[in-house]
Order: C-alpha cells, then structure tokens, then sequence
C-alpha cells in the first residue's frame, strides 16, 4: 500500500505511484535557442487506470537543469571507483599522461579545461623562471591547442610537455642531474701518483734479491722483506681498484685486499718484533732460536684468521654498492659500511696495540742498523693513522663526496704502507749505497748496558743476525781463548765482590788499602832487584810486618 499524505488529502491507495528508478537522465546538452545554456533533463513517466483495473501510459514529466553552476571533472582518478563509471566526462582531459598529472579546477562551473596539468615525479616544469606554483599548463589552454592540432592549425600542444629530470633524481626543479659527477682529473692524478709508488715496489724487491749477502739486508731477514712488500703491494691496491664506480665486485676486492695486505705486512712486522722481544727477554743461558721458517708458520695462522673472518663475511653479508647522499644532497653510489667492518678495524687496533706494546718492551734491546727501532716507529705511526683513519671514515662515510672519501684512501695508503717502506729501506738502500752495507754501527754497541764482545759463534747461530740483536763477528774461539774470557770474567766478579764486601763493611777499608799498598811496593822491590849489578850477591828476605809495611833483611841485618 503506498499512500502520500499532504495537508489531509490522501491518495488512493490503488494508484500506481513511479519511483526515482523508473525516470531518465539525459545527457548534457546545450540548450540552442531556448536559454542557450548547457542543461540536463530528468523525465518521468506518468500512467493512468481504466475501469476494468489495467494502467496505460498518459505522459511523461521532465525537469531542466542549468549545468552552469556545476562543476566537472575531466580527470582520470587512479583507483577507477564507481564514481568514475558515473562520472562520464572522466579521463577526457588533454594532459600528457606519462609525464603530467591532472588535477581538476573547482567553482568554474561547467565549461571544458576546468583542470590544470602539474608534471609528475621525475620531471620539470620547462620554464623554470616561472615561480614555483605556477608551473604547470592551464587546461583551457591546453584544450584549445588540442583542437588547433586536431584542425591542422599552427600549434603548441606537443610542445606543452613536461621534461625528464636528470639523472637519479626523483624530484627536481629543472635538467641537471642528482648524481655526483666524479672529479676525474682529481682521481686521475691521484691514480698515477698511486701507481708510480706501486712500481717502485719492483726495484725494492731486486734490491732483497741482489744484495741479500749485505750485512744489512741479512741481518733484517731477506725473506721476510720480501714478504713486506708483498703486504704493501696488497695494500695499494684497495686506491687502484676504487678509481672508477664503486660495484659489489670492486667492493668486495676492497675488503680482501686491505685485509690481507695488513695481515701480511705488519703481521710480519709485529712477529719481528716478537722474535726480538723473546730473545732480550731471555734470562738463563740458554740461547733461544727463533728462525724465519717459525716466523712464518705464525705469520701464516694471522693471515688464515684474516681471510677466514673475509670468507664468512662474504658468505652473511657481502659488501654491497648502495645510494647514498653527500653533503651536497646529492646522490653517489658508494660502498656499504657496516658493522663488519667495524669489527675489523677494531681487530687491526687490537694487533697494533700488541705490536705498541712489543715496540716498549725492546726499546733498549740491541739492535745492528737500528732496524728495531725504525719498525718501532712504523708500528706507532700505523697505529696513530689507523685510528684516525677509522674516525673519519665512520663520520664522512654519510657526509663526503666520493672524491674526498678517495683522496682519503690515498693519503691513508702514502702515510702508512710508503712511510713503513721507506722507514725499513730506506737506511738500508743508503748504507749500500755509501758501501757501508756490511759495517755495525758501533754506537749501538757502546749505548748498551751490557758489554757485547764482537764474535761469532758458529754458523747456525746467523738466525740471531736476522732477530734483529747484534751478531758477533772474528774467528771461532777454541779452548785457550774461553779459558781466557772465564778468566776475565771471574776476575770481574771477584772485584765486584770486594767492591760490594767494602761497601757493607766499612771497617775493612783501611786493611784493604795497606794490602794494596803493600802490593804496589812489592812490585816495585823486584822491579829494582831485576835491574841492579851486585857483584857481591848477598841473601835478602822480605817479609811483611803485622802494620802491612815490607821490611828488607839483607846479610843477618835488619833494615826497612
């Protein structure tokens, strides 16, 4: 039953009322030579009954719409609701799709361009003198140069375009690009520079060969020398391999290669030091030979930890090329810097500490050529650089440009592997070259608190030359001549003895002077009887009264 109430009229319940359902909406239309306006219609139909029951169609009833006040929508929206089947004016806009984004204009009723074309992520505007929130192209414009080329009239509507933005950028105000652009001229010269010093690791390497019988050269061990510049070879290389743009391969050669190259020079380095640590550090007399072949059995344990740490690191999480911004908010591909290489540096500090500590303990061991000493000096500069190195790197890795995190790689590579070269062969080179390759400097051997004899003792006992101690030079001695050295040395420690005997009893100095004194005129006596003519030889007797004076007793008289 359908009923309508109005004042207190009431419709028959028998008349058949049309709901919203059964009416029609035309489309838009522009209403020429009525009110010349764009309307819509929205028609009804109406029926009426006859006597017998049944409905027959009377008429239709129709209202107009003035589509003036109405806004439209020609844009396309990007989920395609229902909304947008309803809407048929959607996706009738003339922006470039790819590169633009309709944004529809409200309260300009309904007339055609009521939109405006802003460009999308990617790209610009052309006209970048225009401020900001006007760049973008007005739909009315748009449309109208639309029909000028649909007419084949002179236009501009592919021209209304927006343009790329340059390379890696996301967002941008006009062509230029957002990645960094390398310095190559920098890089470059900084590479040559880098491979000159490499080269001159050849020469190096003949120089071991050619004078390994110098003193010199022998003395710091030719083999592991060799072995040194091996490491500094290794270590050159991360400068070399980083030149151009960083990949995962260059990346992960990187690791190796620093890696690697600092296990085999200073781990070489620092186990010198501990063979010559050992050796001061020796308190019986029994010799401890410590020969290059052990040396390198432990140099080989350092480098199998380093390259097992490399293995599984490769294998959890190898290094990877990844987008990062400078200071200059611009983007650079660059290595990744995790916490895997924090643990390696901190793995380099703590050898290099042990190697510190090593360098204090044989700061006065006697060393020929004062190698000791000049590795000493290369272990605490490596130490110092290290450390600096790793701060800067843990700090700039976010912020630098690539060409300064380069040209800190290089000075990083010039101040720690060129100065520890040039420290270790440098005097070397110098002493060859002056002929003085196979001379031990004596200062070393007077600045000593303990008087080391010059002397060789056999053959096997050269490993001790290449400990870096002080080897013993002349002939081998045979029995006469240890008889002698004992002899010396027992005379040393009697005198000792007597000197300690004095110094703890007071009452025994005046004895000891009249003894001595008693001495010196004994010898004296049988120096002139030696060299006296009597020709009357008489019998003399010479004792020592209980004062310590000598009395003379010649021919039954007495007389001092």
């Amino acid at each position: 039953t359908y009923t309508y109430r109005e004042s207190s009229k009431e419709i028959d319940a028998n008349s058949l009322l049309v709901t919203y359902e059964d009416g029609h909406w035309s489309v838009p239309y522009f209403d020429c030579g009525g009110g010349d306006i764009w309307m819509m219609t929205y028609s009804v139909p109406f029926l009426g009954s006859t006597s017998n029951g049944s409905y027959f169609f009377k008429g239709t009833s129709g209202i107009d719409i003035d589509l003036r006040g109405i806004d439209i929508n020609q844009c396309p929206t990007e989920n395609g609701t229902e909304e947008d089947v309803e809407n048929i004016f959607a996706n009738s806009s003339r922006c470039e799709n790819i590169s633009q984004k309709c944004i529809p204009l409200h309260g300009r009723g309904f007339s055609r361009g009521s939109y405006k074309c802003v460009c999308r992520d990617g790209f610009y505007f052309p006209n970048i003198s225009v401020p900001k929130d006007l760049r973008y192209y007005n739909g009315t414009d748009i449309e109208a140069e639309f029909y000028k080329d649909i007419a084949g009239i002179e236009n501009s509507y592919k021209d209304m375009r927006c343009l790329p933005c340059g390379n890696g950028c996301t967002v941008c105000e006009d062509g230029r690009s957002c990645m960094f652009e390398h310095n190559w001229v920098l890089r470059t010269t900084l590479l040559v520079i880098q491979c000159m010093v490499t080269i001159c690791l050849l020469p190096l390497m003949l120089f071991t060969v050619y004078f390994r019988e110098v003193k010199v050269v022998k003395a710091a061990s030719p083999v592991l020398l060799r072995i040194i510049i091996l490491g500094g070879f290794l270590l050159y290389c991360p400068v070399l391999v980083s030149y151009s743009k960083p990949t995962n391969i260059s990346c992960a050669a990187m690791q190796w290669f620093k890696e690697i190259g600092f296990a085999t020079m200073f781990g070489a380095l620092l186990l010198k030091t501990w063979r010559i640590s050992v050796v001061f550090r020796v308190r019986s007399a029994a010799r401890v030979r410590i020969t290059d072949v052990d040396l390198i059995k432990r140099l080989g344990l350092i480098i199998s930890g380093f390259a097992l740490y490399l293995i599984i690191r490769m294998a959890v999480s190898r290094p990877k090329v990844k987008l990062g911004e400078s200071i200059t908010k611009l983007k650079t591909s660059q290595c990744h810097y995790d916490w895997w290489d924090y643990a390696a540096n901190i793995a380099e500090l703590l050898l290099l500490l042990w190697g510190v500590r090593l360098c204090y303990v044989v700061r006065k061991a006697p060393s020929e050529f004062n190698e000791s000493r000049f590795i000493s000096w290369a272990i605490y500069n490596e130490t110092l650089i290290t450390l600096f190195h790793t701060i800067a790197i843990i700090f700039l890795q976010d912020l630098a440009n690539p060409d300064v995190l380069y040209l800190i790689w290089f000075l990083f590579s010039q101040l720690t592997t060129t100065i520890v070269l040039a420290l270790l062969f440098g005097s070397k080179i110098h002493l060859v070259l002056q002929g003085k390759g196979d001379k031990t400097d004596h200062r070393v051997m007077g600045g000593t608190s303990v008087g080391f004899r010059q002397r060789t003792w056999d053959r096997e006992a050269n490993s001790t030359s290449s400990q870096g101690l002080m080897t013993f030079e002349g002939k081998n001695l045979n029995q006469l001549d240890m008889q002698e050295e004992l002899r010396r040395l027992y005379t040393q420690l009697e005198l000792l003895k007597t000197k300690n005997m004095v110094a703890g009893n007071p009452h025994l100095s005046k004895k000891l002077t009249a003894m001595a004194e008693a001495a010196r005129a004994t010898e004296k006596i049988l120096m002139d009887s030696e060299t006296s003519t009597s020709t009357c030889p008489l019998e003399t007797t010479y004792m020592l009264n209980g004062s310590g004076r000598i009395t003379k007793v010649a021919n039954g008289g007495d007389w001092t």
